[in-house]
């Protein structure tokens, strides 16, 4: 038997329901019957139309079949000419993808990290010159 409290509702820690839902309970169990029987009907229909030229159509099956690419875990190095820079080091970025010893995503990352460090500089600048410009005045 559950708990309640004296307004009728559960108390902290207990729950409504604690067998909970059985599993494939409701729509999901009907959702899952109506594919097993005619799961091959429609995958044929979807395949159809990719190949009449449905794009949404193709898009599902590539989808399936070719799943996006996630990014990679390998390490990679790319080497920074001295003294560069910010906008050196973002262009050697940029340059390592086209030349494909960086990933596009990875080098995209490190392109915008790049662009927050040059955010960060220029706060960081202007602070000290206020504070320089402070000293002056009094």
């Amino acid at each position: 038997m559950t708990k309640r409290t004296a307004n009728g509702t559960f108390a902290p820690g207990t729950s409504g329901n604690p067998k909970g839902r059985p599993p494939e309970s409701g729509s999901a169990r009907q959702i899952r019957a109506r594919l097993a029987e005619d799961g091959e009907d429609v995958l044929a229909a979807v395949l159809a139309a990719a190949k009449g030229g449905d794009m949404t159509a193709a898009r599902i099956v590539l989808d399936r079949l070719c799943p996006p690419m996630k990014p990679t875990a390998a390490p990679v190095s790319v080497e920074l000419p001295e003294g560069a820079g910010l906008a050196g080091t973002a262009r050697a970025f940029v340059d390592a993808a086209a030349n494909g010893t960086l990933p596009p995503d990875v080098a995209s990352q490190l392109v915008q990290a790049v662009g927050h460090l040059a955010r960060v500089t220029e706060i960081d600048e202007l602070e000290r010159r206020i504070a320089a410009l402070e000293d002056r005045n009094q």
